[in-house]
């Protein structure tokens, strides 16, 4: 399988390599997660703690913003119309975090791939507007659900269905887990 190269990603002998700007990247998040995260991961897990101070300073970081127009709050750029998003460095931001605590990984990985893509990809203007600012500044944690009793995490088995009428959506069915449904 060949795999697209993120600009300023080099491919030598074959090896994906990144690039200094990268590896700068994957130092600073590196020196965030081990002095934000990590002495803090065993009472964190103990008590069932999200540390929504630490989601907050992710934001401030900008790493829920590194695939997101600068239009919405966040650092990509866009040339001629084309977005042009970091996934690379998100990749690496997700990795770092994740080195020391996977909760916190999976965090931005959801944050950003749950909840801030499908507003991006699919929302209207005024939804951008209302919802990507604060997504991508760590303020709003996006839910997203899925499993259902009776289907797990099948989407194509889920029962959950919205309907329309006079203008008010109404949502039937029921679910078994909702990522970040347990917060403000």
């Amino acid at each position: 399988m060949v795999l697209p190269v993120t600009p300023g990603c080099r491919e030598r002998s074959g090896m994906f390599e990144l690039s200094q700007d990268h590896e700068d990247f994957r130092a600073s998040v590196r020196d965030f997660a081990e002095r934000e995260v990590e002495p803090h991961v065993a009472r964190w897990d103990k008590d069932h703690h999200l540390p929504l101070e630490v989601v907050q300073r992710m934001g401030d970081l900008g790493l829920f913003g590194l695939v997101v127009p600068e239009r919405w709050g966040g650092s990509a750029e866009t040339v001629d119309g084309v977005v042009q998003s970091d996934f690379t460095a998100l990749c690496v931001a997700i990795e770092e975090l994740g080195r020391v605590d996977q909760s916190m990984g999976i965090t931005l990985q959801a944050g950003v791939g749950l909840g801030i893509n499908p507003v991006l990809t699919y929302g209207t203007d005024a939804q951008k507007e209302q919802w990507l600012p604060d997504l991508v500044a760590g303020k709003t944690l996006a839910g997203f659900g899925l499993t259902e009793p009776e289907a797990g995490s099948d989407a194509g088995g889920t029962r959950t269905r919205a309907s329309l009428a006079d203008g008010q959506w109404t949502v039937n069915g029921a679910k078994s887990f909702i990522t970040n449904s347990g917060t403000d």
